[in-house]
This record gives C-alpha cells, structure tokens and sequence, in this order.
C-alpha cells in the first residue's frame, strides 16, 4: 500500500492537485476535508473542541486501507510541531501495516497564496477564504514543512497543476 501524503499551506494547491493525481492514477483521494467538513458539519463552531474525531476518522480510514493494501492520495495541512505526533501517528499506521509513505510537499509564493485564498472554489469545502487571516498565516511559512521526513517538493507558483502532477507520477513512480 501507498499513502501519497500531500501537504503544505492553505490555497498551495494540495486538493487541486491530489484531484489530478487521483484522475490521473486511479489512486482513490481522501482529501483533508472529508474528515473535517463531517466534524463540523456536526459540531459547527465547536470544530476545535471536538477535532479528536476529526484525527479518529483519519486515523481509522488509514490503518483500514493499509491493512487491505489499497493505496491513498491523502491531503493535509501541516500547521507546525504540534502536528509532528498526529503525522507520525499517521505513519505508523501506514508501516506497520507493511505500506509507504510518500511525501509530497507543496509551496507557493506568499503573494500567490494570498491572491489564492478568496477563489470561489475554495468556498465549497469550507477552506480559508480570509485574506487577511492568510496574510498572517504566509509571515510563518516554515510552519508548514515536515521537518522528520523526506518530501518531493514543488512549487505551485512555479508548475502549472498539469505539470506538478507529471512530476508526481514520475518521481514517485506512480
């Protein structure tokens, strides 16, 4: 079993992308916010209350799949050094069920990320759509790398969607 891991920060690409991949592959996507979205579809502005069923959720539908040797594109924003033990928690459950991971970082360039996040097609899932909360968000950009594991970079500011996911594929030999 693979587990693509892609991550990186708000309106990087990350779902556009894992889209594509998935397509692409044939890869089935479990995108960050199916687990999310559920939670607070539950919980409304209670979400940051009740996100351990947010991880349980993930957490359960990883283990699932490497246990019956379906691989996964997953997507997941890395919010810093909190996150470490949710994404080795993450690991873990993929290795001992004799899978891989494999990283996949996204960047882009402040200004792109900013000019991003407003998009009409981030509304549908309920992402950051506040510009000044992402202006903020870009002054900490080293918070989004995973500092323990080794990640294909790409830079959305740099590739187009068509030519980071042939850089996926290729890379990962997928």
């Amino acid at each position: 079993m693979k587990l693509i891991f892609i991550y990186g920060p708000p309106a990087s690409g990350k779902l556009t992308i894992a889209e594509k991949l998935s397509n692409e592959t044939g890869i089935p996507l479990f995108h960050n916010h199916l687990s999310r979205d559920l939670v607070k579809d539950i919980y409304q502005d209670d979400l940051l209350n009740h996100y351990g069923l947010v991880d349980k959720i993930r957490f359960d539908v990883l283990e699932y799949c490497a246990k019956n040797q379906t691989d996964l594109i997953f997507t997941y924003v890395y919010g810093g050094s909190f996150d470490d033990k949710n994404v080795r928690s993450f690991i873990n459950k993929i290795e001992s069920n004799g899978g891989e991971v494999l990283f996949v970082e996204l960047t882009a360039e402040p200004n792109d990320l900013v000019d991003r996040v407003d998009n009409e097609s981030r509304k549908k899932f309920k992402k950051l759509t506040d510009r000044a909360v992402m202006e903020k968000l870009v002054e900490s950009m080293e918070e989004f790398k995973i500092s323990f594991v080794d990640s294909l970079k790409i830079n959305t500011s740099e590739m187009s969607v068509d030519e980071s996911v042939k850089k996926v594929i290729k890379d990962l030999k997928l």
